[in-house]
């Protein structure tokens, strides 16, 4: 009796001395933007994450991420990031499609992040005006076999980085 009474004892304490759980990534970065890098009001780059995930063979809440950042001549290239699945895309034209509220559909060629992880978009594709002008973007991005795609849909009302 004595056993099963301190084995049960002993798991109460572990559960209560639990430390708390850190934020995942997607609750760091949240769905609304942020800012990180520069000195005063100069930020070096925004960043918001998708307002959906879908499940991937490699994670049941893959997300996406926007990455603007200014450059020195005031335009702004615009990166897509996948989290929780790997970045796919054809090195020879990777291009990702997305949707503003215009409700037309933007084909954005880029090249692979250095992380293989995204796609970094160059101003001359217009990736940054059709999230400047939008309320929500849509992108899709492959996230599984035979190309199987999945939209990300991002709130990107209230961008606010100046050139």
């Amino acid at each position: 009796m004595r056993i099963p009474l301190m084995m049960t004892a002993m798991a109460l304490l572990a559960a209560c001395s639990q430390e708390p759980e850190e934020p995942s990534q997607r609750e760091q970065i949240g769905q609304a933007w942020k800012y990180e890098g520069g000195t005063g009001d100069a930020a070096k780059v925004a960043y918001i994450g998708s307002a959906n995930t879908v499940a991937t063979m490699t994670a049941p809440d893959t997300f996406a991420v926007l990455l603007v950042q200014p450059m020195s001549n005031g335009e702004k290239t615009v990166t897509v990031k996948l989290v929780g699945a790997p970045f796919q895309c054809d090195l020879s034209a990777c291009t990702v499609s997305a949707t503003g509220d215009d409700g037309k559909t933007h084909s954005w060629q880029g090249r692979m992040t250095d992380a293989k992880d995204g796609i970094e978009i160059m101003p001359s594709q217009n990736a940054y005006d059709v999230i400047e002008k939008a309320k929500t973007v849509k992108v899709d991005l492959v996230v599984g076999p035979q190309d199987k795609t999945a939209p990300f849909a991002f709130n990107v009302a209230g961008l606010d980085l100046p050139g």
